[in-house]
């Protein structure tokens, strides 16, 4: 069960990655994001299918705190540069500057925790 998990990962992160570099047709790609934060979350897929695949507690550890930047850059990148309206339509019973700024509030929150917790995997890394 692990490894298929592992395998899906490394294959939709080639995916997103191929279709970030342009290996595949736009009109594939239907996402309002730039393609390097489409590119960083290929990365971050593949990142967690090797870390499944990883049999010491140490490679994983630095592969995790690897993946675990990566979030952290992909949810900062929502925090300050995603477009207006881009968090806002998930919330239709509020109105829609509430709901934007609280959206980037609990992005940029996401943003710092997984920031500690990758300094914690890499504290735990070279002990």
């Amino acid at each position: 069960m692990g490894r298929g998990i592992a395998l899906l990962c490394l294959v939709g992160g080639v995916a997103l990655g191929g279709a970030a570099l342009g290996f595949f047709p736009a009109e594939y790609l239907l996402l309002e994001a730039p393609r390097a934060v489409v590119l960083g979350a290929g990365a971050v897929l593949v990142l967690a299918g090797f870390m499944l695949l990883a049999r010491d507690h140490r490679a994983s550890d630095a592969i995790a705190s690897i993946l675990l930047l990566t979030i952290a850059a992909i949810a900062g990148w929502v925090t300050f540069y995603a477009p207006e309206g881009t968090i806002a339509r998930l919330l239709p019973f509020i109105p829609t500057e509430v709901n934007d700024a609280l959206g980037r509030l609990l992005f940029g929150l996401g943003a710092i925790v997984t920031v500690g917790m990758a300094l914690w995997a890499l504290r735990r890394l070279f002990r």
